[in-house]
């Protein structure tokens, strides 16, 4: 048994440096610049008339339901709370705990592989990740979306858990297309 305890928390970290080495940026190069010698030519095209009319964006709210790439996202339910309690214990914060209900569709054509990293709350320029030991607390009987994979059209439903300051307000949810490789398009739900 403490065999497969080691490796399994060998693999969990594995899975925690290979996503944190796929989010990282690479450094952007700066473009080469170039001149032209010789005579210089007058633009001959107008420039075009910009629309007057602003394109509102729209964000998707609790209960839409939101494609990204082949996973579709429904938040059912958005909870604010100071205290989580489970049969292991209580957990508690100075700030709040945001518990984030939610379900996922894979409409792909093989399974799906999704965690809670695939999660991310942004209030403003700040962003908060999802905790997976407090995922554990909200979600009765499970661990809500930690390393779990979801068969071909099939819905998973499960609790994500975010701690935040206690004033933070105006929140957004980001949702991914994927884990790791399979990721790379995002949305965002407002909570």
């Amino acid at each position: 048994m403490k065999k497969v305890i080691k490796w399994g928390a060998f693999l969990v970290i594995g899975f925690i440096i290979l996503s944190a080495l796929l989010n990282s940026e690479e450094p952007k190069t700066a473009e080469p610049e170039t001149t032209v010698e010789g005579k210089e030519e007058k633009e001959t095209t107008k420039p075009k008339a910009v629309a007057k009319t602003a394109v509102k964006k729209v964000i998707p709210k609790v209960g839409d339901q939101v494609n990204v790439g082949k996973l579709t996202y429904t938040v059912n339910d958005v909870k604010q709370v100071a205290t989580l309690s489970n049969a292991l214990g209580e957990k508690k914060t100075s700030g709040q705990f945001l518990v984030v209900d939610v379900t996922i569709l894979n409409r792909d054509k093989e399974e799906r592989f999704v965690d809670s990293e695939m999660f991310k709350v942004k209030v403003g320029d700040t962003e908060y990740s999802a905790d997976a030991e407090l995922d554990s607390y909200a979600n009765d009987g499970g661990l809500g979306f930690f390393l779990e994979t979801i068969n071909p059209n099939i819905e998973k439903q499960g609790k994500i858990v975010f701690e935040l300051p206690k004033n933070a307000k105006g929140y957004v949810l980001e949702v991914s297309s994927g884990f790791g490789w399979a990721g790379g398009e995002s949305k965002q739900i407002k909570l």
